[in-house]
């Protein structure tokens, strides 16, 4: 180890050698020492000995810059060949399509992969949709009270449009209704169903009923005291008495082939099962809903 200050100070001949020879012990061992030479230049080199660091002077003579680690192999500095990197190494980013020889940091790939998904879901079209993927999804909400005593279908105020993209696609009806039987009206059973149709509330139904196909043409579910032998959900008096109303919301789907691409409406219907009395869908429970699903088919 040895460091100079780099100034020969005359003297005899024999002093002026030693000092040469420390200049020259200074230069071939990169100045090294435990502590940084006390005399520095521009871009000297120094082998700090006690951090095992190879350092050199920067431009402005004011600050060491670390070069790397004395005793690695390449001052464990990574080779140009295969270098084995570690840590979180980075890299300037390429602009985005670069097509060449750049390392691909991280940024760019996932500006790439953004754009690529962007374009691919906004160029995604119904058509590219897999057999059954649901394409749209419409809800529709009644809050109001629709008695009847038809003895045939009629129309409630639950109703709601929906417009296929396709005409080989499906439209999924679900219905929630809420119905009531009361005692003022006899308590009356009756069948609810959904229509591919609408009209005005209380006009007779038209159109396609959506009931379940081994049900009669006039069929639904049934809500009453008369649902024992009808498919469907069914309702009934809270303990039998005849004082006392019963509501609850019967659940219906279908689904259904309109084989169209223009607006389609649904709607609830309903029709009394006895002989007279009137029948209520509305009422004391929740809202009644409908929710329109377009199907691919």
């Amino acid at each position: 180890m040895a460091q100079h200050d780099y100034d020969i100070a005359n003297g005899t001949g024999a002093a002026v050698r030693t000092d040469i020879n420390n200049v020259l012990d200074a230069v071939v061992s990169q100045n090294s020492g435990g502590s940084a030479p006390s005399t520095t230049f521009s871009y000297q080199q120094w082998a700090d000995t006690t951090a095992g660091l190879l350092k050199i002077r920067n431009g402005a003579n004011n600050a060491w810059v670390t070069v790397g680690t004395l005793d690695a192999a390449n001052l464990g500095l990574a080779t140009l060949a295969s270098p084995n990197l570690s840590g979180n190494p980075t890299a300037p980013t390429p602009s985005s399509g670069d097509n060449d020889t750049s390392i691909a940091t991280t940024a760019f790939v996932k500006t790439l992969v953004d754009s690529a998904v962007a374009a691919a879901v906004g160029n995604l079209t119904d058509a590219m949709m897999p057999q059954g993927s649901v394409l749209q999804v419409k809800a529709f909400y009644h809050d109001g009270i629709d008695d009847s005593s038809s003895s045939t279908h009629v129309f409630g105020g639950l109703t709601g449009t929906i417009t296929p993209s396709s005409s080989s696609n499906k439209i999924l009806v679900t219905m929630n209704v809420n119905c009531e039987t009361v005692p003022a009206f006899g308590n009356v059973p009756f069948m609810v169903t959904a229509f591919r149709g609408s009209g005005s509330i209380g006009a007779a139904a038209t159109g396609t009923n959506l009931a379940p196909p081994n049900n009669s043409a006039n069929g639904g579910w049934q809500y009453g005291a008369q649902a024992d032998n009808v498919r469907g959900m069914a309702a009934f008096d809270n303990d039998g008495s005849s004082s006392e109303s019963s509501d609850a919301t019967v659940s219906l789907s279908a689904l259904d082939s309109p084989n169209s691409t223009s607006s389609v409406g649904y709607t609830v219907a309903a029709h009394r099962t006895t002989n007279s009395g009137t029948f209520r869908m509305g009422g004391r429970a929740a809202q009644s809903s409908m929710i329109l699903m377009e199907i691919k088919g």
